[in-house]
């Protein structure tokens, strides 16, 4: 199991008078502690146009991280890319890739948030065309040749790119949970990612759908070993469940109430489902083994949510990497 940390950026800064920029500083402090810690990853999300996520250019603030940590994988879950030029996208993280010494875990999406559609001014209804026509124009400049494309969303003739990533095979991971999305991606054979709680209602539903994910992976005749699968799910330890859960309760039921997918779930809905990390050290590594034989390798723990104050994000940071890592790695991950 890997252990990352993924942040969203909801901000509400009238509720808790915490500024954008407060926000960006909290969150670069965190992912330099998780580094420390031993966290494996750190995961950005891309929005636009509300308060549910107010980081628009992820590339931006990864670049500033790369300077400041040495070891942990630097992740954007997600570049939504109907939204952008696959040029673009390519040289900016290419760019990125290079800033953090070969670190780039890039996730890739084609959005499902109606106000940032509008906000663009993209149609959403061909997204998965336009999404597969960026793809295949990422995937022909990080090759570093001269290349031409001509599809039906984008063209280019005679590029080549200057900088291309230091990684000889960016890792890279597509945003899907549903049974439809997810089998499409496993035919394509790249991997998969997502928050579980949009995609199905327990932990067994989960399971069917990556299950399903890895048959068409396989019979598609891509290796499976290849498979790594990120799953976010809100987080937050303490040392008992009833301080965790006196903690967290407020703040999840308002990040979710921030959600147009989200509105009908509170913190009960969750808990009974199985989907959250909150709790002792010992309910998060009862629940995590649940996931593991699920399928999931690659948690995404998104302990940054709904207003919850900086130092206890860091103090639950710290009783994962001492009491819960250990249980999946074999070893305490503190470092200095």
């Amino acid at each position: 199991m890997q252990f990352g940390l993924f942040t969203v950026f909801d901000n509400y800064k009238e509720k808790f008078d915490r500024s954008h920029e407060q926000l960006m500083k909290e969150v670069l402090e965190q992912t330099i502690h998780a580094d420390n810690l031993g966290y494996d990853s750190v995961w950005f999300a891309e929005h636009h146009f509300s308060e549910y996520g107010i980081l628009t250019t992820p590339q931006i603030l990864l670049a500033v991280a790369a300077q400041h940590t040495k070891n942990i994988r630097l992740g954007v879950s997600i570049v939504t890319l109907p939204f952008k030029n696959p040029i673009q996208v390519a040289e900016d993280y290419a760019l990125l890739d290079v800033l953090s010494d070969g670190r780039l875990n890039l996730g890739l999406g084609s959005g499902y948030l109606p106000h940032e559609f509008a906000g663009f001014n993209v149609d959403g209804k061909d997204k998965a065309f336009r999404f597969n026509d960026a793809l295949a124009v990422i995937e022909k400049a990080w090759t570093g040749e001269k290349f031409s494309h001509d599809g039906d969303y984008y063209q280019f003739h005679d590029v080549k790119l200057e900088v291309i990533p230091k990684q000889k095979e960016v890792p890279m991971w597509i945003g899907a949970l549903s049974p439809n999305g997810s089998h499409y991606v496993g035919k394509m054979g790249y991997n998969i990612m997502g928050v579980p709680y949009v995609a199905s209602k327990s932990i067994a539903e989960l399971k069917q759908i990556l299950d399903d994910y890895k048959k068409a992976f396989r019979e598609a005749g891509h290796d499976e070993t290849k498979v790594n699968i990120p799953l976010a799910l809100h987080t937050y330890v303490a040392e008992t469940r009833e301080e965790a859960e006196q903690t967290a309760r407020e703040h999840l039921n308002l990040y979710l109430d921030t959600r147009q997918y989200g509105r009908s779930a509170q913190f009960e809905d969750l808990e009974e489902r199985e989907q959250l990390l909150i709790g002792t050290p010992e309910d998060v590594i009862a629940r995590l083994r649940k996931y593991e034989d699920a399928g999931c390798d690659h948690v995404m723990m998104l302990m940054n949510f709904g207003g919850l104050p900086h130092e206890k994000v860091l103090k639950s940071m710290e009783l994962v990497a001492e009491k819960v890592m250990p249980a999946f790695t074999g070893a305490v991950k503190l470092t200095s």
